[in-house]
């Protein structure tokens, strides 16, 4: 690790100080945050329930291809999309329905479980040639409620305590009639710690979303922070007036009856969540060192939850607020005028997030030693 990104990581590590700007325009950065941080977490990739049997889900996570397959026996595996015979991509992305993955370079036939099944002309290969020896790759795959996580590490924690009390307060909020209400991308012209950090402040809420989303957090002296290794929470009871327009789950009980669950997730991870039923996730992807893509997708329940229509115009309305906000930021980190500030109490979810990244990454300089 280059030694400006070390001190930047080590300055004002005791202290309630942000990053320094070098943290979020350094271009050396992002490939060794895919490294020791986004293949060392766990990533949320989508809804097990999009996926029938024999449906295979191509997508991107931490800088890879990888397979996302409900075989025969109705299992939700994952695999890196990479032949191990040449290293071919399989499939392309997106979802699809297949029988069996056919590599497009020399056919190699692989079965939904990863198996290699066969191979053309197998005449003309080695004697030590062994079809065990030539599996896909798997990487671990979990799931909470129907939603799929992998992680490249053996080394992270299962899912579910990864995810800290999040199982616990929530794990009603999805029913059977639970549905995608929306899906949609955003594409932001900052580094994805710097939208990271805006969706864990709770301090620029009045300000940046006065009509969005402050009428619905409440007033700030109700705000409460919970933390626990890998997740941090906004809890704040919902308003009078957003219980009087809206249906709460019959079931739900306590706190989680009147509660508006707002989770960071490490690494870029966000989960929003009301007592209608709305489950609200924003999967914030690197793309380069000052562009990132805003992936968002809000379920409900048809009847109980607000219309969908409603749901994307609310959503979309205060991510363009943010979007806003964060490009002028990045500009801002880009100019070299910025010196670390100070965090106020209502940001300490930024200064939890950003003790994690700094953990992860000073593993990078430790592992150079040896």
């Amino acid at each position: 690790m280059k030694e400006n990104l070390k001190a930047a990581l080590l300055a004002n590590a005791q202290e309630p100080i942000f990053f320094d700007r070098i943290l979020y325009c350094d271009r050396d950065l992002l490939p060794l945050e895919q490294e020791y941080i986004f293949r060392r977490t766990w990533l949320y990739i989508g809804d097990s329930a999009s996926l029938s049997t024999g449906d295979v889900l191509v997508t991107e996570a931490a800088g890879s291809s990888i397979l996302i397959v409900r075989s025969q026996d109705g299992k939700v595996k994952a695999f890196h999309n990479v032949c191990p015979h040449r290293a071919s991509l399989l499939c392309a992305n997106g979802i699809q329905q297949v029988k069996q993955f056919v590599c497009p370079y020399h056919a190699w036939v692989f079965n939904l479980e990863g198996q290699l099944i066969g191979t053309p002309h197998q005449e003309g290969l080695p004697n030590i040639f062994r079809f065990e020896d030539y599996s896909l790759k798997p990487l671990r795959c979990e799931q909470w409620q129907g939603f799929i996580f992998v992680s490249f590490s053996d080394n992270v924690p299962p899912l579910l305590e990864y995810l800290g009390d999040i199982p616990a307060s929530l794990g009603r909020h999805r029913t059977d009639a639970t549905k995608l209400f929306v899906k949609k991308h955003y594409r932001v012209a900052c580094n994805w710690k710097n939208f990271h950090d805006n969706t864990l402040c709770d301090y620029h809420l009045r300000a940046v979303h006065p009509k969005t989303l402050h009428p619905i957090q409440g007033p700030v002296h109700l705000y409460e922070h919970h933390f626990s290794e890998y997740v941090n929470l906004l809890y704040t009871p919902t308003t009078p007036q957003w219980r009087e327009e809206n249906q709460v789950l019959e079931h739900l009980t306590g706190r989680i009856r009147i509660g508006n669950f707002t989770y960071g997730i490490f690494p870029n991870l966000h989960l929003v969540a009301l007592p209608n039923g709305m489950l609200g996730w924003l999967r914030i992807d690197p793309i380069t060192v000052d562009t990132c893509q805003v992936n968002l997708e809000v379920y409900g329940i048809p009847g109980i939850t607000e219309e969908p229509a409603e749901l994307e115009a609310g959503f979309d309305a205060t991510t363009c607020e943010d979007i806003a906000i964060t490009e002028g930021v990045q500009r801002g980190y880009a100019s070299g005028a910025y010196t670390p500030g100070i965090a106020h109490r209502l940001e300490s979810r930024i200064l939890h997030h950003q003790r994690l990244i700094r953990r992860f990454l000073l593993r990078v300089s430790d592992l150079l030693k040896n």
